[in-house]
């Protein structure tokens, strides 16, 4: 949180954006769809400590909220956004690009970080797809982090109308060069 002191009064004053602190997911599991005479509507279901910050920020995104308690199987696609401080409007703009499915390996950390990139392979769009060390997790956990990056990747590739980067959400040889990887730079521990 960021202050401001007043001049007259020597007061201190907080500025800027006090609901950075909340994210969709945090408040979405505190809040409930109800049948309404007009469709569905967002209630919250918490009276703890806060409950007014929540109000507030289901009232700022009430629309996203909905749509993320309403299609629980894309709750990464709306986390992706919210971290990549995307909305359906600016990432639609991408949808002429040339854009690929990018990996980057450290072979000293065993740190990888897939993302989406231009053909100059600078990441694009802010947040990245997925970000792990491989000796942190077993095999399947590992094959369900990249069939989740490579879904992720698509809903994000669907909702820009970007066919060249749905094409590459999809190819096997991604995950092959992947699950190489895997293999020969796990360690178990």
């Amino acid at each position: 949180m960021e202050f401001k002191q007043e001049l007259e009064t020597g007061t201190f004053k907080v500025i800027g954006n006090t609901e950075t602190s909340l994210k969709l997911r945090d408040v979405a599991e505190k809040c409930r769809l109800v049948k309404s005479d007009t469709g569905v509507k967002v209630e919250l279901a918490y009276t703890g400590p806060n409950a007014s910050k929540f109000m507030q920020y289901i009232e700022k995104h009430k629309e996203e909220l909905t749509k993320y308690l309403m299609n629980p199987d894309e709750t990464d696609l709306y986390e992706w956004m919210e971290e990549s401080h995307q909305t359906p409007l600016t990432i639609k703009k991408h949808e002429k690009e040339k854009l690929i499915l990018y990996v980057s390996f450290d072979s000293e950390t065993h740190d990888m970080l897939t993302g989406i990139a231009d053909e100059n392979i600078t990441l694009k769009l802010g947040a990245p797809l997925m970000q792990i060390n491989v000796d942190e997790l077993t095999r399947d956990e590992f094959k369900l982090k990249i069939f989740n990056m490579l879904l992720l990747a698509d809903e994000i590739a669907v909702m820009m109308g970007n066919v060249d980067l749905r094409k590459m959400s999809n190819i096997q040889i991604v995950k092959t060069y992947l699950a190489e990887i895997y293999d020969k730079y796990h360690e178990n521990p």
